[in-house]
């Protein structure tokens, strides 16, 4: 059987993509390979439908991963001999501390993931001291209830842009991801808490909104994001915050326009634009539905307090 060791094939230098073929194989399977420092690698893979594929991988020892299924499916037998099924859009972390991994997707499947690989001997000691209780290296896999990156995150971390600011998103994007998992398996760590902390969801959505105040938002777009139904994210946010989700937005930009105004000399107009008002009406109208005054009143009568 085929021995895979992805990390002999994988680019040395950060910022050196490479697409790579595994001979005799269809020519539609390859992985997609990048690495962004010297202890994070990203990595697209690609498994043709037209086969059945089946191998053993092996990745180094203090190697963790965290795998998003976006098409098809697989699975992966570990040491022990257990199943492991890749599918459904599902993310999963993974650490087999340096053992074999039995992978196998069978022919009319195929099968495609995004997959961030992270050397924890490259964090420093008290970030991997924290992670090795999560995680500890003895053949872990965990199905996540985190979703699969939105389609503008994976258009980004898959843009094929090797810059040293590139370079530096994606090793942003990819450690936030890994930190969202390791959170959630904080938050529930028997195998069994499927549902997880639902104050995870929120502080993606409130990070989300607070990043966004002053664009067009649409519930829709949040939902394709965090890779759920608008539906479920309502029922999900209202049952945990009491509001839906532009209901918090509202708030939000609320309470921006009340930092801006009562700390600085903006204009309305400014300060309307940059916390997602359509104009400067629209803000002072806000304003007196909140405060019974208008904002210019409210910055006169926060002033005189200070």
């Amino acid at each position: 059987m085929t021995l895979i060791e992805p990390h002999r094939f994988t680019p040395f230098e950060a910022g050196s993509p490479t697409s790579v073929t595994i001979p005799g194989l269809h020519r539609n399977t390859h992985v997609d390979v990048m690495r962004i420092t010297p202890g994070l690698v990203l990595a697209h893979s690609h498994f043709s439908a037209a086969l059945r594929h089946v191998g053993d991988i092996r990745r180094p020892e203090d190697q963790l991963i965290l795998t998003f299924n976006l098409s098809g499916r697989m699975l992966l037998i570990d040491p022990q001999g257990a199943a492991h099924e890749i599918s459904g859009g599902q993310g999963w972390i993974i650490r087999s501390g340096g053992k074999r991994v039995q992978r196998i997707v069978e022919k009319g499947d195929g099968c495609s993931n995004l997959v961030i690989a992270l050397s924890v001997s490259r964090l420093s000691p008290a970030l991997a001291g924290m992670l090795e209780p999560l995680l500890p290296k003895t053949a872990q896999f965990r199905c996540l209830r985190l979703p699969v990156p939105g389609k503008s995150t994976l258009k980004t971390l898959l843009d094929g842009r090797t810059d040293p600011a590139a370079l530096l998103r994606k090793e942003g994007q990819c450690l936030a991801l890994i930190g969202h998992a390791l959170e959630e398996i904080a938050a529930a760590p028997d195998q069994g808490a499927a549902r997880g902390d639902p104050g995870l969801l929120i502080a993606r959505v409130t990070a989300f909104l607070s990043d966004n105040l002053a664009n067009p938002i649409t519930i829709s777009g949040i939902a394709q994001e965090l890779g759920m139904s608008h539906v479920t994210l309502n029922q999900i946010y209202r049952a945990a915050t009491g509001m839906t989700v532009f209901e918090h937005l509202r708030r939000l930009r609320l309470e921006a326009a009340e930092r801006l105004i009562r700390h600085t000399d903006r204009s309305f107009t400014e300060i309307a634009e940059d916390c997602g008002f359509s104009d400067a009406s629209h803000l002072s109208n806000v304003f007196r539905r909140h405060h019974d005054m208008t904002a210019s009143e409210w910055r006169r009568q926060v002033r005189k307090k200070t």
